[in-house]
């Protein structure tokens, strides 16, 4: 399990986003613009996962905490 890091990061991206995704968040739903959108089990702080945005690599996990 990682360590809870939800209150202090903002963004995660690459292989260290993947990690953080499998062995600590929850799928949730997924919101207006098909990103799916996880949650903390801890916290209830969301993150929202996008493959391949602008300004990453091709296949590049970016993992963005939502605003509360």
């Amino acid at each position: 399990m990682e360590t809870c890091r939800c209150e202090v990061l903002n963004v995660l991206s690459g292989p260290v986003a993947q990690d953080y995704l499998t062995g600590h968040l929850a799928a949730e739903r997924t919101d207006g613009l098909g990103r799916q959108v996880h949650t903390c089990p801890y916290t209830e702080v969301e993150w929202v996962a996008d493959r391949s945005p602008e300004g990453y690599a091709d296949e590049v996990l970016v993992l963005r905490r939502v605003p509360r």
